[in-house]
């Protein structure tokens, strides 16, 4: 199948090639199950693990006393820096647990709900200045994933101005409108919870993407905590990095989330997992048009067929 698609979120288009994965490549095996080590749980030479928190930055918040489970702290290389004369912001560092090497498959929904807390606190923290006009928070997982230190961390870049690509000038929500359109297509859909929808986007512009948004149109972290969304979202992403990696193995992705400060007729909270078994080439850099050999109906069904396989099979990591 040969087919033109664009991401109703982003704007991307993307070229559904499913034939060009016959071609011959030579790297195949190269996110190798990584999972069956030895857990570290501290490295002597690592600022983030415990034991060594003089060495990181001034510390935001954490969740924990000395028994931390999550810090955030601000990042010693800064994208923006607080006091900017024309660009200023905030960059922080969310140090996600005390263990050097744990995987993402192996976090539990308590650690995910601490994660998220602490995400929560870092962007009140952003949003209360006035000048902070858009706030993102993402992961970078393995060295392809652009990861530049092992220990798990996420990152918090919070910018007075907003990104040209996210500039909204509609009068409607175009995540309220794409849930209603998967809702309602089905084949797309990997999970449908009381509050959240996981799918594969139509225009998958990575393989394997997964998208996950509020079914409600709810923008804030404040409203999804009030609403009682965040046990629900932290089950949704252990089961749904346990589904990542029985399917392709411990694969280097990006995480993205997409909150804002509250919720106007454009500000709708999703995230998008960008899973990394591909690079982006020549062609991608110099058109902005992505190639995905993997259908968004052919990933989804297979995350559900694994999803029936966990839940049968009661599968833990």
């Amino acid at each position: 199948m040969n087919e033109i698609r664009i991401d109703n979120l982003t704007g991307k288009q993307v070229i559904i090639a499913t034939n060009r994965r016959a071609r011959p490549i030579d790297n195949r095996n190269r996110h190798e199950d990584k999972v069956n080590y030895k857990l570290q749980y501290k490295h002597s030479d690592c600022p983030f693990c415990k034991g060594n928190e003089e060495e990181t930055p001034y510390e935001i918040s954490k969740i924990g006393d000395e028994n931390w489970s999550v810090r955030v702290v601000k990042n010693k290389y800064p994208t923006v820096i607080e006091d900017g004369d024309t660009i200023k912001g905030y960059h922080y560092v969310v140090i996600e647990t005390p263990n050097h090497n744990k995987k993402l498959c192996q976090y539990k929904a308590e650690k995910w709900r601490d994660i998220f807390s602490a995400y929560k606190d870092a962007a009140d923290k952003c949003f209360s200045d006035n000048d902070i006009k858009y706030l993102q928070i993402f992961k970078n997982y393995g060295r392809e994933g652009g990861a530049s230190l092992e220990h798990p961390h996420s990152q918090i870049v919070a910018l007075n101005f907003t990104p040209q690509s996210k500039l909204m000038d509609d009068n409607y929500c175009k995540v309220c409108e794409e849930v209603e359109s998967e809702l309602l297509a089905v084949e797309r859909i990997i999970l449908d919870r009381d509050n959240y929808i996981v799918y594969a986007p139509y225009g998958s512009y990575v393989q394997y993407q997964i998208r996950i948004a509020y079914k409600k149109h709810i923008g804030s972290f404040e409203e999804i905590f009030s609403d009682n969304g965040i046990d629900e979202l932290s089950k949704l992403f252990e089961h749904v990095f346990k589904i990542i990696y029985i399917s392709l193995g411990d694969i280097p992705l990006n995480i993205c989330y997409y909150i804002y400060k509250d919720s106007n007729c454009c500000q709708h909270f999703y995230v998008d997992i960008l899973p990394r078994g591909s690079f982006f080439a020549g062609f991608e850099m110099s058109t902005e048009v992505y190639i995905n050999t993997i259908s968004p109906e052919e990933a989804a069904n297979r995350f559900r067929e694994v999803t029936a396989y966990v839940q049968v099979n009661k599968v833990e990591l």
